[in-house]
Formats: C-alpha cells, sequence, structure tokens
C-alpha cells in the first residue's frame, strides 16, 4: 500500500515564501556586488538539503516494512517492531526540538505533553497517525488515507 503525503495548505505557502525570499534576496545581494550573497545561498542550499532528506513525499507498507519515502531518502520501520498504530491528531501545543514546522511539511524530534517525544513525517496535521514501536520510539506519519494505512498497517501486524 502506498499513501502520498500532502503538504497543507500553511506548508505549501510558507515552502513557496522561504525559497522566493532567500533566492531573490541572494539575487539583489549579488547583482549590488554585496560579498554577503553567499551566506543567503548557503542557508538557501542548507534549508534545501535538509528538506530534500526529511521532507516526506509518501508512506508505504510493503515487505514487512512502514517505509517514509522524501525526496533523497527512505526511512524504514520493520512492522515485526511495532507495538502499536493509531489515528493521532498532533496540537499546535507540540515543541519543536529539531526540524520543521511548515517548511516542505512537518519533519524533525517533536515533543507534546500527552505522548512524549516522537519524530514526525507528515504534511497535514489533519492526516496523521502514531506508531509506537516495541523499543519505545514513537513516530506521527501523515498520508492522504490514514485510516486505511492504519488498518493496513495492523493487518499486517
Amino acid at each position: 500500500m502506498d499513501s502520498k503525503v500532502k503538504l497543507s495548505t500553511f506548508s505549501l505557502i510558507l515552502t513557496i515564501i522561504i525559497i522566493g525570499v532567500l533566492l531573490v534576496g541572494t539575487a539583489i545581494l549579488y547583482n549590488e556586488g554585496n560579498n554577503k550573497w553567499g551566506i543567503a545561498a548557503a542557508i538557501l542550499i542548507i534549508l534545501l538539503i535538509f528538506g530534500l532528506l526529511y521532507g516526506p513525499t509518501s508512506i508505504s507498507v510493503a515487505d514487512k516494512n512502514e517505509t517514509v519515502k522524501t525526496f533523497l531518502k527512505r526511512i524504514k520501520l520493520p512492522i515485526s517492531k511495532i507495538e502499536s498504530v493509531e489515528l493521532f491528531q498532533p496540537t499546535m501545543g507540540a515543541i519543536r526540538i529539531f526540524g520543521s514546522g511548515g517548511f516542505m511539511g512537518h519533519w524533525g524530534f517533536f515533543k507534546e505533553g500527552d505522548i512524549g517525544q516522537y519524530t514526525a513525517f507528515y504534511g497535514k496535521s489533519s492526516d496523521c497517525f502514531l506508531v509506537k514501536m516495541k523499543n519505545g520510539d514513537k513516530y506521527v506519519l501523515g498520508c492522504e488515507n490514514p485510516s486505511q494505512m492504519v488498518n493496513y498497517i495492523k493487518s499486517q501486524m
């Protein structure tokens, strides 16, 4: 089973604005002969690399693994190591420890009062589910059809 990750309107607008501002800022600094254009270009490149490495594009379940796909990376969660999976909606009260709260999706390490620390890969908070691993790790993942994905993972456990 494979399901795409859809970005929220906020994430999509934020991503476009950040990339646009950094591109325009770099171009303006470069055209003015300001030697600080390299700093703006480096920030843009670093943000794009992290976004391409960790920004989720789809979630799939096959070959006894749940896989989070990004543009440049695959994160595999073995189904045999999953303790439970359930629908979940992260709140605005989640504290971002490291990662993105909207740029190219929501990804990284977060902490929330009711579930503690977790790793997130999702586009919209309304499309999420929580995966608890047997070793205590928690993942909040999101895709277009979370209830079908939860049911399918449960059937594979």
